[in-house]
Protein backbone atom coordinates (compact mmCIF):
# COMPACT_ATOMS: atom_id res chain seq x y z
CA UNK A 1 0.00 0.00 0.00
CA UNK A 2 1.62 3.23 -1.01
CA UNK A 3 1.95 5.80 1.70
CA UNK A 4 0.57 9.81 1.36
CA UNK A 5 2.73 12.38 2.17
CA UNK A 6 1.86 14.29 4.94
CA UNK A 7 1.23 18.17 3.76
CA UNK A 8 2.93 19.36 6.68
CA UNK A 9 5.71 16.92 6.55
CA UNK A 10 6.17 18.20 2.68
CA UNK A 11 5.96 21.73 4.52
CA UNK A 12 8.62 21.21 6.91
CA UNK A 13 10.63 19.65 4.53
CA UNK A 14 10.78 22.64 2.38
CA UNK A 15 11.37 24.85 4.76
CA UNK A 16 14.19 23.05 5.74
CA UNK A 17 15.69 23.46 2.71
CA UNK A 18 15.06 26.91 2.76
CA UNK A 19 16.89 26.83 6.32
CA UNK A 20 19.91 24.91 5.00
CA UNK A 21 20.16 27.03 1.98
CA UNK A 22 20.59 30.53 4.27
CA UNK A 23 22.53 28.75 6.73
CA UNK A 24 24.70 27.48 3.80
CA UNK A 25 28.53 28.20 4.34
CA UNK A 26 28.66 28.11 0.19
CA UNK A 27 26.43 30.53 0.02
CA UNK A 28 28.40 33.15 2.24
CA UNK A 29 31.97 32.51 -0.10
CA UNK A 30 29.77 32.77 -3.23
CA UNK A 31 28.24 36.38 -1.81
CA UNK A 32 31.50 37.51 -0.48
CA UNK A 33 33.35 36.75 -3.56
CA UNK A 34 30.81 38.20 -5.52
CA UNK A 35 31.06 41.55 -3.13
CA UNK A 36 34.78 41.64 -3.97
CA UNK A 37 34.94 41.72 -7.43
CA UNK A 38 32.10 44.05 -7.25
CA UNK A 39 34.88 46.38 -5.04
CA UNK A 40 37.27 45.55 -7.68
CA UNK A 41 35.10 46.62 -10.63
CA UNK A 42 33.97 49.47 -8.66
CA UNK A 43 37.80 50.34 -7.89
CA UNK A 44 38.20 49.73 -11.76
CA UNK A 45 35.28 51.39 -13.23
CA UNK A 46 35.41 55.19 -12.24
CA UNK A 47 32.18 55.91 -10.30
CA UNK A 48 29.54 58.69 -10.82
CA UNK A 49 31.11 60.53 -13.59
CA UNK A 50 28.36 62.62 -16.03
CA UNK A 51 27.04 60.46 -18.94
CA UNK A 52 29.43 62.32 -21.15
CA UNK A 53 32.67 61.34 -19.45
CA UNK A 54 31.55 58.31 -19.64
CA UNK A 55 30.87 58.19 -23.31
CA UNK A 56 34.38 59.88 -23.83
CA UNK A 57 36.23 56.79 -21.60
CA UNK A 58 34.38 53.64 -22.93
CA UNK A 59 32.38 55.02 -25.73
CA UNK A 60 28.50 54.60 -26.37
CA UNK A 61 28.21 51.14 -26.39
CA UNK A 62 29.85 50.02 -23.07
CA UNK A 63 28.69 53.18 -21.20
CA UNK A 64 25.06 52.01 -21.94
CA UNK A 65 25.74 48.61 -20.86
CA UNK A 66 27.45 50.39 -17.29
CA UNK A 67 24.48 52.25 -16.88
CA UNK A 68 22.19 49.40 -17.44
CA UNK A 69 23.83 47.44 -14.69
CA UNK A 70 24.31 50.02 -11.89
CA UNK A 71 28.29 50.00 -12.60
CA UNK A 72 28.45 53.65 -12.70
CA UNK A 73 27.66 53.89 -8.99
CA UNK A 74 28.20 49.95 -7.82
CA UNK A 75 28.01 51.24 -3.91
CA UNK A 76 24.52 52.87 -3.95
CA UNK A 77 23.16 50.24 -6.78
CA UNK A 78 19.90 47.74 -5.51
CA UNK A 79 21.74 44.51 -6.45
CA UNK A 80 24.68 45.45 -3.92
CA UNK A 81 22.16 46.17 -1.08
CA UNK A 82 20.28 43.11 -2.06
CA UNK A 83 24.15 41.29 -1.86
CA UNK A 84 24.70 43.26 2.02
CA UNK A 85 21.42 42.14 2.83
CA UNK A 86 21.32 38.29 1.98
CA UNK A 87 24.83 38.16 3.53
CA UNK A 88 23.21 39.38 7.03
CA UNK A 89 20.78 37.37 6.45
CA UNK A 90 23.41 34.07 6.09
CA UNK A 91 25.22 35.12 8.78
CA UNK A 92 22.43 35.61 11.30
CA UNK A 93 20.77 31.88 9.93
CA UNK A 94 24.54 30.50 11.02
CA UNK A 95 24.55 31.99 14.45
CA UNK A 96 20.91 30.59 15.35
CA UNK A 97 21.90 27.17 13.78
CA UNK A 98 25.19 26.90 15.59
CA UNK A 99 24.08 28.51 18.93
CA UNK A 100 24.18 26.65 21.91
CA UNK A 101 22.67 27.80 25.25
CA UNK A 102 25.76 27.97 27.10
CA UNK A 103 28.16 30.78 28.84
CA UNK A 104 31.43 30.04 26.82
CA UNK A 105 29.51 30.39 23.45
CA UNK A 106 28.42 34.40 24.47
CA UNK A 107 31.87 35.07 22.49
CA UNK A 108 30.90 33.83 19.18
CA UNK A 109 27.07 35.30 19.62
CA UNK A 110 28.84 39.07 20.26
CA UNK A 111 31.32 38.69 17.07
CA UNK A 112 28.62 37.47 14.51
CA UNK A 113 25.85 39.97 15.90
CA UNK A 114 28.54 43.05 15.82
CA UNK A 115 29.32 41.97 11.81
CA UNK A 116 25.72 41.62 11.31
CA UNK A 117 25.63 45.22 12.59
CA UNK A 118 28.30 46.50 10.69
CA UNK A 119 27.02 45.38 6.98
CA UNK A 120 24.02 46.80 8.76
CA UNK A 121 25.00 50.30 9.56
CA UNK A 122 27.35 50.47 5.59
CA UNK A 123 23.64 49.39 4.30
CA UNK A 124 22.44 52.02 6.08
CA UNK A 125 25.28 54.67 4.29
CA UNK A 126 25.42 53.77 1.19
CA UNK A 127 21.66 54.12 0.62
CA UNK A 128 20.60 57.26 2.98
CA UNK A 129 24.08 58.70 3.30
CA UNK A 130 25.37 61.54 1.27
CA UNK A 131 28.77 63.35 0.14
CA UNK A 132 29.32 66.32 -1.55
CA UNK A 133 31.23 69.59 -1.12
CA UNK A 134 30.85 73.20 -1.27
CA UNK A 135 33.08 76.40 -1.11
CA UNK A 136 31.95 79.69 0.93
CA UNK A 137 34.22 83.25 0.71
CA UNK A 138 35.17 84.72 4.02
CA UNK A 139 32.45 87.24 5.41
CA UNK A 140 29.69 84.87 3.41
CA UNK A 141 27.64 81.59 4.30
CA UNK A 142 26.05 78.85 2.24
CA UNK A 143 22.62 77.05 2.70
CA UNK A 144 23.34 73.90 0.71
CA UNK A 145 26.12 71.97 -0.92
CA UNK A 146 26.59 69.60 -4.38
CA UNK A 147 26.40 66.08 -3.96
CA UNK A 148 29.28 64.45 -5.33
CA UNK A 149 28.71 63.04 -9.11
CA UNK A 150 25.85 64.80 -10.35
CA UNK A 151 26.54 68.15 -8.93
CA UNK A 152 23.25 68.64 -7.83
CA UNK A 153 22.32 71.32 -5.04
CA UNK A 154 21.09 69.60 -2.21
CA UNK A 155 19.41 72.63 0.73
CA UNK A 156 20.40 72.40 4.38
CA UNK A 157 18.14 73.42 6.83
CA UNK A 158 20.84 76.14 8.26
CA UNK A 159 23.62 78.36 7.04
CA UNK A 160 27.34 77.44 7.45
CA UNK A 161 28.93 80.83 8.22
CA UNK A 162 32.80 81.47 7.08
CA UNK A 163 34.15 84.25 9.90
CA UNK A 164 37.76 83.84 8.97
CA UNK A 165 40.07 81.68 6.49
CA UNK A 166 43.61 80.90 8.19
CA UNK A 167 46.59 79.42 6.93
CA UNK A 168 49.32 78.52 8.87
CA UNK A 169 52.95 78.58 6.73
CA UNK A 170 56.18 76.23 7.88
CA UNK A 171 59.26 78.88 8.02
CA UNK A 172 60.32 79.04 4.44
CA UNK A 173 63.11 77.48 2.85
CA UNK A 174 65.44 77.81 -0.34
CA UNK A 175 67.71 75.76 -2.49
CA UNK A 176 69.88 77.08 -5.29
CA UNK A 177 69.92 75.30 -8.12
CA UNK A 178 72.88 75.19 -11.28
CA UNK A 179 72.38 73.98 -14.62
CA UNK A 180 74.00 73.00 -16.94
CA UNK A 181 72.11 72.77 -20.80
CA UNK A 182 74.50 71.16 -22.98
CA UNK A 183 75.72 68.53 -20.16
CA UNK A 184 72.09 68.53 -18.87
CA UNK A 185 73.53 68.30 -15.39
CA UNK A 186 71.82 69.47 -12.55
CA UNK A 187 73.18 70.59 -8.81
CA UNK A 188 71.89 71.93 -5.84
CA UNK A 189 74.66 74.38 -4.54
CA UNK A 190 75.24 75.36 -1.05
CA UNK A 191 74.47 79.02 -0.12
CA UNK A 192 77.30 80.13 2.13
CA UNK A 193 78.50 84.13 1.54
CA UNK A 194 82.19 84.04 0.09
CA UNK A 195 82.00 80.26 -0.95
CA UNK A 196 83.38 79.65 -4.41
CA UNK A 197 81.59 76.89 -6.57
CA UNK A 198 83.26 75.09 -9.39
CA UNK A 199 80.45 73.26 -11.36
CA UNK A 200 81.87 70.04 -12.39
CA UNK A 201 82.15 68.68 -15.68
CA UNK A 202 81.64 72.24 -17.25
CA UNK A 203 83.74 75.48 -17.05
CA UNK A 204 81.88 77.53 -14.73
CA UNK A 205 81.90 78.72 -11.23
CA UNK A 206 79.77 80.48 -8.89
CA UNK A 207 80.49 82.69 -6.06
CA UNK A 208 78.07 83.65 -3.16
CA UNK A 209 78.82 87.58 -2.76
CA UNK A 210 76.06 88.58 -0.34
CA UNK A 211 72.63 86.97 1.32
CA UNK A 212 69.18 89.43 2.28
CA UNK A 213 67.13 87.44 4.02
CA UNK A 214 64.26 89.51 2.90
CA UNK A 215 64.41 91.00 -0.12
CA UNK A 216 62.23 93.00 -2.75
CA UNK A 217 62.52 95.06 -6.17
CA UNK A 218 62.54 99.40 -5.46
CA UNK A 219 61.69 100.21 -8.80
CA UNK A 220 62.04 103.75 -10.17
CA UNK A 221 60.25 104.92 -13.03
CA UNK A 222 62.97 106.51 -15.62
CA UNK A 223 63.19 108.26 -18.97
CA UNK A 224 65.71 106.93 -21.01
CA UNK A 225 65.24 108.73 -24.46
CA UNK A 226 63.19 112.02 -25.48
CA UNK A 227 62.35 109.91 -28.50
CA UNK A 228 58.59 108.71 -28.01
CA UNK A 229 59.18 105.08 -27.83
CA UNK A 230 57.28 104.36 -25.25
CA UNK A 231 55.18 107.73 -24.14
CA UNK A 232 53.83 107.69 -20.37
CA UNK A 233 52.40 110.80 -18.33
CA UNK A 234 51.62 110.48 -14.10
CA UNK A 235 48.06 111.84 -13.65
CA UNK A 236 46.79 113.04 -10.38
CA UNK A 237 43.10 113.49 -10.45
CA UNK A 238 42.01 115.42 -7.36
CA UNK A 239 38.45 116.42 -5.56
CA UNK A 240 38.53 119.67 -3.70
CA UNK A 241 41.86 119.67 -2.47
CA UNK A 242 42.94 115.73 -1.76
CA UNK A 243 44.12 113.16 -4.51
CA UNK A 244 41.20 110.97 -5.52
CA UNK A 245 43.54 108.95 -7.57
CA UNK A 246 46.92 108.77 -9.33
CA UNK A 247 48.89 106.93 -11.50
CA UNK A 248 50.99 106.12 -14.70
CA UNK A 249 49.10 105.82 -18.06
CA UNK A 250 50.80 103.69 -20.72
CA UNK A 251 50.21 104.99 -24.35
CA UNK A 252 51.38 101.75 -25.69
CA UNK A 253 50.23 99.65 -22.34
CA UNK A 254 47.80 100.03 -20.19
CA UNK A 255 46.17 103.48 -20.55
CA UNK A 256 42.91 103.61 -19.36
CA UNK A 257 42.16 103.82 -15.43
CA UNK A 258 38.28 103.28 -14.59
CA UNK A 259 37.13 105.08 -11.36
CA UNK A 260 33.67 103.69 -11.05
CA UNK A 261 33.20 105.57 -7.40
CA UNK A 262 33.01 108.83 -9.44
CA UNK A 263 31.75 107.44 -12.50
CA UNK A 264 35.05 108.32 -15.05
CA UNK A 265 37.19 106.93 -17.24
CA UNK A 266 40.65 108.46 -17.74
CA UNK A 267 42.21 107.69 -20.87
CA UNK A 268 45.97 108.43 -22.77
CA UNK A 269 46.86 108.70 -26.42
CA UNK A 270 49.56 109.86 -27.85
CA UNK A 271 49.20 110.01 -31.76
CA UNK A 272 52.10 110.24 -35.08
CA UNK A 273 49.46 111.91 -37.21
CA UNK A 274 46.60 114.83 -37.70
CA UNK A 275 43.63 112.98 -38.59
CA UNK A 276 44.01 110.40 -35.61
CA UNK A 277 44.55 113.49 -32.97
CA UNK A 278 41.96 115.20 -34.21
CA UNK A 279 39.20 112.03 -34.22
CA UNK A 280 40.62 111.49 -30.39
CA UNK A 281 39.74 115.23 -29.63
CA UNK A 282 36.75 115.83 -31.25
CA UNK A 283 34.36 112.80 -31.19
CA UNK A 284 33.24 110.25 -28.48
CA UNK A 285 33.83 106.81 -29.82
CA UNK A 286 31.86 104.17 -27.71
CA UNK A 287 34.02 101.37 -26.70
CA UNK A 288 33.69 97.68 -26.83
CA UNK A 289 31.17 95.77 -25.62
CA UNK A 290 30.55 92.73 -23.77
CA UNK A 291 29.74 89.89 -26.24
CA UNK A 292 28.28 86.79 -26.08
CA UNK A 293 29.81 84.05 -28.40
CA UNK A 294 28.08 81.24 -29.97
CA UNK A 295 29.73 78.66 -31.92
CA UNK A 296 28.78 75.61 -33.53
CA UNK A 297 31.76 73.85 -35.19
CA UNK A 298 30.00 71.03 -36.91
CA UNK A 299 27.84 73.32 -38.85
CA UNK A 300 30.86 76.12 -39.53
CA UNK A 301 28.75 78.43 -37.42
CA UNK A 302 30.95 81.35 -35.03
CA UNK A 303 28.67 84.61 -34.37
CA UNK A 304 28.93 86.87 -32.07
CA UNK A 305 25.95 88.80 -29.95
CA UNK A 306 26.19 92.11 -27.47
CA UNK A 307 25.25 90.79 -24.52
CA UNK A 308 21.88 92.61 -22.85
CA UNK A 309 20.07 91.28 -20.32
CA UNK A 310 16.48 90.22 -21.82
CA UNK A 311 17.41 89.97 -25.82
CA UNK A 312 16.23 87.64 -27.80
CA UNK A 313 17.92 85.88 -31.18
CA UNK A 314 17.48 83.28 -33.69
CA UNK A 315 20.66 81.15 -34.80
CA UNK A 316 20.23 81.38 -38.11
CA UNK A 317 20.74 77.69 -40.17
CA UNK A 318 19.80 76.38 -36.83
CA UNK A 319 16.25 75.78 -34.83
CA UNK A 320 18.38 77.07 -31.80
CA UNK A 321 16.48 80.35 -29.79
CA UNK A 322 18.95 81.66 -27.38
CA UNK A 323 17.61 84.39 -24.72
CA UNK A 324 20.40 85.91 -22.13
CA UNK A 325 18.79 85.98 -18.89
CA UNK A 326 21.70 87.42 -16.57
CA UNK A 327 25.05 88.86 -17.19
CA UNK A 328 27.52 89.54 -14.09
CA UNK A 329 30.35 91.75 -14.50
CA UNK A 330 31.96 89.87 -10.66
CA UNK A 331 30.17 86.19 -11.19
CA UNK A 332 30.70 86.49 -6.91
CA UNK A 333 29.41 89.89 -6.50
CA UNK A 334 26.07 89.55 -8.49
CA UNK A 335 23.59 90.63 -6.40
CA UNK A 336 25.05 93.97 -6.52
CA UNK A 337 23.61 96.31 -9.01
CA UNK A 338 25.93 95.49 -12.26
CA UNK A 339 26.85 99.58 -12.21
CA UNK A 340 28.81 98.41 -8.79
CA UNK A 341 30.49 95.73 -9.91
CA UNK A 342 34.32 95.31 -10.68
CA UNK A 343 35.55 93.71 -13.61
CA UNK A 344 36.30 90.38 -12.19
CA UNK A 345 34.89 87.14 -13.12
CA UNK A 346 32.65 88.25 -15.71
CA UNK A 347 29.64 85.82 -16.50
CA UNK A 348 26.59 85.49 -18.59
CA UNK A 349 23.47 83.25 -18.46
CA UNK A 350 21.67 81.90 -20.96
CA UNK A 351 18.72 79.74 -22.39
CA UNK A 352 18.68 77.94 -25.30
CA UNK A 353 15.72 76.34 -26.08
CA UNK A 354 15.95 73.80 -28.93
CA UNK A 355 14.14 70.27 -30.28
CA UNK A 356 15.03 68.77 -27.35
CA UNK A 357 13.81 71.61 -25.02
CA UNK A 358 15.50 74.12 -23.21
CA UNK A 359 18.65 73.89 -22.02
CA UNK A 360 20.36 77.14 -19.06
CA UNK A 361 23.94 77.79 -18.55
CA UNK A 362 26.63 80.25 -17.17
CA UNK A 363 29.60 81.25 -19.38
CA UNK A 364 32.19 82.48 -17.74
CA UNK A 365 34.83 84.76 -19.06
CA UNK A 366 38.12 83.55 -17.24
CA UNK A 367 36.70 79.81 -17.21
CA UNK A 368 35.08 78.74 -20.29
CA UNK A 369 35.17 75.49 -20.08
CA UNK A 370 33.88 75.38 -16.18
CA UNK A 371 30.66 74.96 -17.06
CA UNK A 372 29.95 72.23 -19.55
CA UNK A 373 32.46 70.47 -17.23
CA UNK A 374 31.00 70.28 -13.87
CA UNK A 375 27.17 69.99 -15.51
CA UNK A 376 24.98 68.05 -17.25
CA UNK A 377 23.90 69.97 -21.10
CA UNK A 378 21.52 68.91 -23.18
CA UNK A 379 23.06 70.72 -26.18
CA UNK A 380 26.97 69.70 -26.51
CA UNK A 381 27.65 70.64 -29.67
CA UNK A 382 27.13 74.36 -28.91
CA UNK A 383 30.08 76.78 -27.27
CA UNK A 384 29.30 79.82 -25.63
CA UNK A 385 31.60 82.26 -24.33
CA UNK A 386 31.33 85.41 -22.62
CA UNK A 387 33.97 88.17 -23.85
CA UNK A 388 33.97 91.32 -21.79
CA UNK A 389 37.09 94.06 -22.74
CA UNK A 390 38.94 94.38 -19.37
CA UNK A 391 38.75 98.07 -19.98
CA UNK A 392 35.10 97.85 -19.72
CA UNK A 393 33.27 100.40 -18.05
CA UNK A 394 29.82 101.84 -17.17
CA UNK A 395 31.55 105.21 -16.54
CA UNK A 396 29.81 108.16 -18.32
CA UNK A 397 32.55 110.72 -18.08
CA UNK A 398 35.60 110.77 -19.71
CA UNK A 399 38.66 112.23 -19.52
CA UNK A 400 40.36 111.81 -23.07
CA UNK A 401 44.26 113.17 -22.39
CA UNK A 402 45.74 113.63 -26.08
CA UNK A 403 49.27 114.58 -27.74
CA UNK A 404 50.74 114.27 -30.94
CA UNK A 405 54.61 114.83 -32.06
CA UNK A 406 53.98 117.99 -33.26
CA UNK A 407 53.59 118.81 -29.03
CA UNK A 408 50.02 119.82 -29.16
CA UNK A 409 48.35 118.45 -26.12
CA UNK A 410 44.76 118.54 -24.87
CA UNK A 411 42.54 117.20 -22.36
CA UNK A 412 38.91 116.20 -24.15
CA UNK A 413 35.86 116.24 -21.59
CA UNK A 414 33.27 113.73 -22.60
CA UNK A 415 30.08 113.57 -20.87
CA UNK A 416 27.11 110.43 -22.26
CA UNK A 417 29.05 109.96 -25.54
CA UNK A 418 29.07 113.75 -26.28
CA UNK A 419 32.51 116.19 -26.16
CA UNK A 420 31.70 118.87 -24.09
CA UNK A 421 34.23 120.39 -23.55
CA UNK A 422 38.40 120.37 -24.49
CA UNK A 423 41.40 121.96 -23.35
CA UNK A 424 45.00 122.50 -23.38
CA UNK A 425 47.24 120.95 -20.71
CA UNK A 426 50.58 121.39 -19.27
CA UNK A 427 53.15 119.51 -16.70
CA UNK A 428 51.84 120.21 -13.21
CA UNK A 429 48.69 122.76 -14.22
CA UNK A 430 45.45 121.56 -12.74
CA UNK A 431 42.54 121.34 -15.20
CA UNK A 432 38.57 121.57 -14.19
CA UNK A 433 36.55 118.64 -15.25
CA UNK A 434 33.94 120.34 -16.84
CA UNK A 435 31.31 120.30 -13.88
CA UNK A 436 31.96 117.41 -12.56
CA UNK A 437 34.20 119.45 -9.15
CA UNK A 438 37.38 117.38 -9.99
CA UNK A 439 40.68 118.80 -11.33
CA UNK A 440 43.03 116.51 -13.11
CA UNK A 441 47.12 117.01 -13.55
CA UNK A 442 49.54 115.93 -15.49
CA UNK A 443 52.45 115.73 -13.22
CA UNK A 444 54.88 114.09 -15.45
CA UNK A 445 55.22 113.33 -19.08
CA UNK A 446 58.32 110.80 -20.03
CA UNK A 447 58.24 110.02 -23.73
CA UNK A 448 60.62 106.66 -23.24
CA UNK A 449 59.25 105.24 -20.05
CA UNK A 450 61.64 102.35 -18.46
CA UNK A 451 61.79 101.10 -14.60
CA UNK A 452 65.10 100.93 -12.90
CA UNK A 453 65.26 97.98 -10.84
CA UNK A 454 67.33 97.90 -7.49
CA UNK A 455 67.29 95.24 -4.53
CA UNK A 456 66.65 96.78 -1.41
CA UNK A 457 66.84 94.99 2.12
CA UNK A 458 63.32 94.87 3.88
CA UNK A 459 64.15 92.39 7.29
CA UNK A 460 66.50 90.42 8.66
CA UNK A 461 63.56 87.73 8.70
CA UNK A 462 63.94 84.75 6.58
CA UNK A 463 60.78 85.11 4.24
CA UNK A 464 61.98 86.32 0.56
CA UNK A 465 65.50 85.62 0.39
CA UNK A 466 67.90 87.35 -2.28
CA UNK A 467 71.33 86.51 -3.06
CA UNK A 468 73.86 88.31 -4.97
CA UNK A 469 76.25 85.79 -7.43
CA UNK A 470 78.90 86.32 -9.25
CA UNK A 471 79.22 83.49 -12.45
CA UNK A 472 82.07 82.90 -14.19
CA UNK A 473 82.20 81.48 -17.78
CA UNK A 474 84.03 81.42 -20.98
CA UNK A 475 82.63 84.92 -21.60
CA UNK A 476 83.80 86.47 -18.58
CA UNK A 477 82.32 87.35 -14.79
CA UNK A 478 78.77 88.36 -14.61
CA UNK A 479 77.41 89.72 -11.12
CA UNK A 480 73.74 89.20 -10.34
CA UNK A 481 70.84 89.45 -8.04
CA UNK A 482 68.38 86.58 -7.91
CA UNK A 483 65.62 86.59 -5.76
CA UNK A 484 63.37 83.49 -4.79
CA UNK A 485 60.92 82.04 -6.63
CA UNK A 486 61.63 84.20 -9.29
CA UNK A 487 62.88 82.86 -13.19
CA UNK A 488 66.04 81.25 -13.58
CA UNK A 489 69.07 83.43 -14.34
CA UNK A 490 70.94 82.53 -16.98
CA UNK A 491 74.61 83.50 -18.17
CA UNK A 492 75.52 85.35 -21.70
CA UNK A 493 76.21 82.23 -23.59
CA UNK A 494 72.49 80.61 -22.46
CA UNK A 495 73.64 77.66 -21.50
CA UNK A 496 74.53 78.49 -17.65
CA UNK A 497 71.63 79.19 -15.30
CA UNK A 498 71.01 79.34 -11.59
CA UNK A 499 67.74 78.80 -9.95
CA UNK A 500 66.80 80.12 -6.25
CA UNK A 501 63.42 78.20 -5.52
CA UNK A 502 61.52 77.09 -2.47
CA UNK A 503 61.90 74.21 -0.81
CA UNK A 504 59.82 71.71 1.02
CA UNK A 505 56.65 72.02 2.18
CA UNK A 506 55.08 76.09 2.27
CA UNK A 507 51.18 74.89 4.14
CA UNK A 508 51.40 73.87 7.40
CA UNK A 509 48.03 73.87 8.23
CA UNK A 510 44.39 76.06 6.88
CA UNK A 511 41.69 76.88 9.36
CA UNK A 512 38.27 77.46 8.97
CA UNK A 513 36.66 79.73 11.85
CA UNK A 514 32.83 78.45 11.41
CA UNK A 515 29.43 79.29 12.41
CA UNK A 516 26.17 77.42 12.23
CA UNK A 517 23.42 79.81 12.32
CA UNK A 518 19.60 78.05 12.72
CA UNK A 519 16.73 80.53 12.60
CA UNK A 520 18.47 83.32 12.42
CA UNK A 521 20.62 82.02 15.78
CA UNK A 522 24.20 81.14 16.05
CA UNK A 523 23.73 77.60 17.50
CA UNK A 524 27.49 76.31 16.98
CA UNK A 525 30.65 77.95 16.59
CA UNK A 526 34.19 75.93 15.87
CA UNK A 527 37.38 76.14 14.05
CA UNK A 528 37.76 73.02 11.73
CA UNK A 529 41.24 71.27 10.32
CA UNK A 530 41.75 68.43 8.48
CA UNK A 531 40.59 65.78 10.83
CA UNK A 532 38.54 68.01 12.86
CA UNK A 533 35.26 68.58 11.58
CA UNK A 534 32.17 70.05 12.80
CA UNK A 535 28.97 68.22 13.52
CA UNK A 536 25.67 69.24 13.50
CA UNK A 537 22.50 68.28 12.39
CA UNK A 538 23.77 64.71 11.57
CA UNK A 539 26.22 66.32 8.71
CA UNK A 540 29.81 66.34 9.06
CA UNK A 541 31.97 69.39 7.50
CA UNK A 542 35.30 68.56 6.93
CA UNK A 543 38.36 70.74 5.89
CA UNK A 544 39.25 69.51 2.75
CA UNK A 545 40.70 72.48 0.31
CA UNK A 546 41.34 76.11 0.10
CA UNK A 547 41.63 79.06 -2.55
CA UNK A 548 45.47 78.38 -3.79
CA UNK A 549 45.82 81.79 -5.22
CA UNK A 550 43.44 84.40 -3.65
CA UNK A 551 43.30 82.46 -0.14
CA UNK A 552 39.64 83.63 0.22
CA UNK A 553 37.42 80.72 0.34
CA UNK A 554 37.60 77.48 2.10
CA UNK A 555 36.40 74.11 0.68
CA UNK A 556 34.67 71.90 3.04
CA UNK A 557 33.50 68.26 2.07
CA UNK A 558 29.95 67.76 3.52
CA UNK A 559 28.84 64.04 4.40
CA UNK A 560 25.93 62.65 6.26
CA UNK A 561 26.31 59.10 7.45
CA UNK A 562 22.80 57.60 9.38
CA UNK A 563 24.47 54.29 9.89
CA UNK A 564 27.58 55.39 11.62
CA UNK A 565 26.00 54.78 14.89
CA UNK A 566 25.27 51.12 14.55
CA UNK A 567 28.58 50.75 12.33
CA UNK A 568 30.57 52.37 16.06
CA UNK A 569 27.69 49.57 17.76
CA UNK A 570 29.31 47.08 15.95
CA UNK A 571 32.88 47.36 16.66
CA UNK A 572 32.82 47.86 20.09
CA UNK A 573 30.40 44.77 20.62
CA UNK A 574 33.10 43.19 18.58
CA UNK A 575 35.99 44.39 20.66
CA UNK A 576 33.77 42.80 23.82
CA UNK A 577 32.97 39.37 21.92
CA UNK A 578 36.97 38.89 20.76
CA UNK A 579 38.05 39.81 24.88
CA UNK A 580 35.27 37.22 25.63
CA UNK A 581 36.72 34.64 23.00
CA UNK A 582 40.20 35.00 23.53
CA UNK A 583 40.10 36.00 27.80
CA UNK A 584 36.96 34.92 29.21
CA UNK A 585 36.60 32.01 28.04
CA UNK A 586 39.65 30.33 28.46
CA UNK A 587 39.62 31.43 32.44
CA UNK A 588 35.78 29.74 32.22
CA UNK A 589 37.15 26.60 30.86
CA UNK A 590 40.05 26.27 33.22
CA UNK A 591 37.58 27.27 36.18
CA UNK A 592 35.17 24.57 35.12
CA UNK A 593 38.08 21.94 34.38
CA UNK A 594 39.17 22.14 38.31
CA UNK A 595 35.88 22.01 39.54
CA UNK A 596 35.58 18.60 37.73
CA UNK A 597 38.39 17.38 39.27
Amino acid sequence: MTKVANPKEKKSENESKIWQFLCSVKLAVIIIVVLAVSCVLGTVILQQLTPEEYVAKYGEVLTKFFTAAQFTDIFHSYWFAILLILLCVNLGSCTVKRWRNTVLQIGFLLTHISIILIMIGCFIDLQLGEKGGVNVYEGKSVDYYLRRGDYKKIPLDFEVFLDDFIIERHPPKFRLISYVKDKDIQKPLSVKVGEKYNIKNSNYSVTIKDLYPDAEYSQKPVNISDEPVNPAVYVQMFGSSDIKAEGWLFAKGRNWYNDENHNMRLEYFWVDNEKEFEKLTKTAEKGLLPKLGIVLEDKGIDREFVIETGANFTIEGTEYKIEIKEFALDYTNRTKPLKDQLVNNPAVRIEIVGPEGSDTRWAFSKYPDYWDKAHQTKYKDIRVACKVPDDFTFASNKMRIVQNQNNEKVISYIENDKVIKVVNWEIGKKCEIGGTGFQLRIAKYFPSYSVQREVVKKSDTMNNPAILVEIAGPRGKVEDWILGQTPATWYPDNNFALLYERSGMEIKDYKSKLRVIDNGQTVLSKTIEVNDPLKYSGYVFYQSSYDPEGEKYSGLQVTKNPGIVVVYSGFIILCVGVVFIFYVKPFLRRKSNKKER
